[in-house]
Protein backbone atom coordinates (compact mmCIF):
# COMPACT_ATOMS: atom_id res chain seq x y z
CA UNK A 1 0.00 0.00 0.00
CA UNK A 2 0.91 3.61 -0.72
CA UNK A 3 0.37 6.71 0.33
CA UNK A 4 -2.14 8.33 -2.23
CA UNK A 5 -0.70 12.18 -1.87
CA UNK A 6 2.95 11.77 -2.03
CA UNK A 7 3.40 8.11 -3.58
CA UNK A 8 5.73 6.57 -0.29
CA UNK A 9 5.02 3.21 0.84
CA UNK A 10 2.54 2.72 4.00
CA UNK A 11 2.30 -0.44 6.33
CA UNK A 12 -1.86 0.23 6.24
CA UNK A 13 -4.14 2.81 5.39
CA UNK A 14 -6.25 2.37 8.21
CA UNK A 15 -6.55 0.55 11.70
CA UNK A 16 -9.59 -1.25 12.60
CA UNK A 17 -10.69 -1.04 16.51
CA UNK A 18 -13.16 -3.51 18.18
CA UNK A 19 -16.84 -2.47 17.98
CA UNK A 20 -16.09 -1.65 14.22
CA UNK A 21 -14.46 1.66 14.44
CA UNK A 22 -11.31 2.87 12.20
CA UNK A 23 -8.51 5.20 12.50
CA UNK A 24 -7.09 6.36 8.88
CA UNK A 25 -3.32 6.36 9.22
CA UNK A 26 -1.07 9.41 8.83
CA UNK A 27 2.12 9.13 6.51
CA UNK A 28 5.32 9.07 7.37
CA UNK A 29 6.78 11.21 4.83
CA UNK A 30 4.10 14.61 3.90
CA UNK A 31 2.32 13.71 7.52
CA UNK A 32 -0.89 13.57 5.50
CA UNK A 33 -3.80 10.72 5.73
CA UNK A 34 -2.12 8.29 3.78
CA UNK A 35 -5.14 7.24 1.97
CA UNK A 36 -8.45 9.73 2.35
CA UNK A 37 -10.71 6.98 -0.10
CA UNK A 38 -11.10 4.51 2.58
CA UNK A 39 -13.96 6.25 3.86
CA UNK A 40 -15.29 7.73 0.57
CA UNK A 41 -18.16 5.83 -1.66
CA UNK A 42 -16.97 4.41 -5.18
CA UNK A 43 -19.21 7.47 -6.93
CA UNK A 44 -16.69 10.04 -5.09
CA UNK A 45 -13.82 8.24 -6.19
CA UNK A 46 -15.19 8.00 -9.60
CA UNK A 47 -16.02 11.47 -9.79
CA UNK A 48 -12.33 11.72 -8.98
CA UNK A 49 -11.18 9.77 -11.49
CA UNK A 50 -13.06 12.28 -14.04
CA UNK A 51 -11.65 14.78 -13.15
CA UNK A 52 -7.95 13.30 -13.26
CA UNK A 53 -7.05 13.58 -9.73
CA UNK A 54 -3.49 11.16 -9.38
CA UNK A 55 -4.49 10.53 -5.48
CA UNK A 56 -7.74 8.98 -6.93
CA UNK A 57 -5.70 6.51 -9.58
CA UNK A 58 -3.27 5.90 -7.14
CA UNK A 59 -5.76 4.58 -4.50
CA UNK A 60 -7.44 2.78 -7.39
CA UNK A 61 -4.51 1.02 -7.96
CA UNK A 62 -2.08 0.45 -5.76
CA UNK A 63 -4.78 0.20 -2.74
CA UNK A 64 -7.95 -1.27 -3.85
CA UNK A 65 -6.88 -3.66 -6.28
CA UNK A 66 -4.43 -6.45 -5.97
CA UNK A 67 -1.04 -5.49 -6.50
CA UNK A 68 1.78 -8.35 -6.89
CA UNK A 69 5.90 -8.02 -6.24
CA UNK A 70 5.73 -7.99 -9.97
CA UNK A 71 3.57 -4.89 -10.30
CA UNK A 72 0.04 -5.28 -11.70
CA UNK A 73 -1.83 -8.32 -12.48
CA UNK A 74 -2.51 -8.98 -16.22
CA UNK A 75 -6.18 -8.22 -16.18
CA UNK A 76 -5.72 -4.73 -14.43
CA UNK A 77 -4.28 -3.51 -18.12
CA UNK A 78 -7.43 -3.16 -19.41
CA UNK A 79 -8.76 -0.95 -16.82
CA UNK A 80 -5.49 0.91 -17.21
CA UNK A 81 -6.27 0.81 -21.17
CA UNK A 82 -9.62 2.61 -20.49
CA UNK A 83 -8.08 5.23 -18.21
CA UNK A 84 -5.80 6.57 -20.67
CA UNK A 85 -7.91 6.20 -23.53
CA UNK A 86 -10.80 8.72 -21.25
CA UNK A 87 -7.42 10.90 -20.87
CA UNK A 88 -6.95 11.09 -24.38
CA UNK A 89 -10.40 11.85 -25.47
CA UNK A 90 -10.71 14.74 -22.08
CA UNK A 91 -7.37 15.97 -23.91
CA UNK A 92 -8.65 15.97 -27.17
CA UNK A 93 -11.93 17.79 -26.27
CA UNK A 94 -10.16 20.41 -24.52
CA UNK A 95 -8.19 21.45 -27.59
CA UNK A 96 -11.49 21.86 -29.58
Amino acid sequence: MICVECGQPVNNVHHLYRGGGIRLTRCEYCHKVADKYVEHELVIIFLDLVLHKSSAYRHLIFNRMEYCDSGLLPSDFQLLFYIILMDAYSKARANE
